[in-house]
């Protein structure tokens, strides 16, 4: 939990971008659709989500992104706020497995704010485990 906390500060820092749209030239004239450029603090951020196991694999995480409680984590910052430590770490493998199918929406995550609300959680809740 405190590995997960510690990217608060990462991410709410001035200037943190979590990616850059690029293309790379195949041939003169020809271009690839564009991607993300990860920022490595992201990088990290999936590594330690496998490293910690915040990516589970004891659910079916597709199905369960398209449930309700999927969505009030996802779009409600209160409930996000309230969040259990097993729904956070649903959340994460959601965003995180998704990216393989959608390249960009790990972007889309923490662009929005919704990895550093996860993160913002994960502080709370390190914090009350020390307590």
């Amino acid at each position: 939990m405190e590995r997960l906390a510690g990217f608060v500060a990462v991410l709410e820092a001035p200037g943190f971008v979590a990616a850059e749209y690029g293309t790379t030239e195949l041939e003169a004239g020809v271009w690839v659709i564009p991607y993300p450029h990860y920022h490595p603090e992201v990088n990290r951020f999936v590594s330690l989500a496998y490293e910690d196991g915040w990516v589970r694999t004891d659910f079916d995480w597709g199905v369960w992104s398209t449930t309700q409680e999927a969505h009030t984590l996802r779009d409600d910052p209160e409930a996000l706020a309230a969040a259990t430590p097993d729904q956070l770490a649903k959340l994460i493998t959601v965003l995180v497995r998704q990216e393989r199918f959608s390249e960009g929406s790990l972007m889309w995550a923490f662009e929005d704010g919704l990895v550093l609300a996860i993160v913002r959680r994960a502080w709370v809740l390190a914090g009350q485990a020390k307590c």
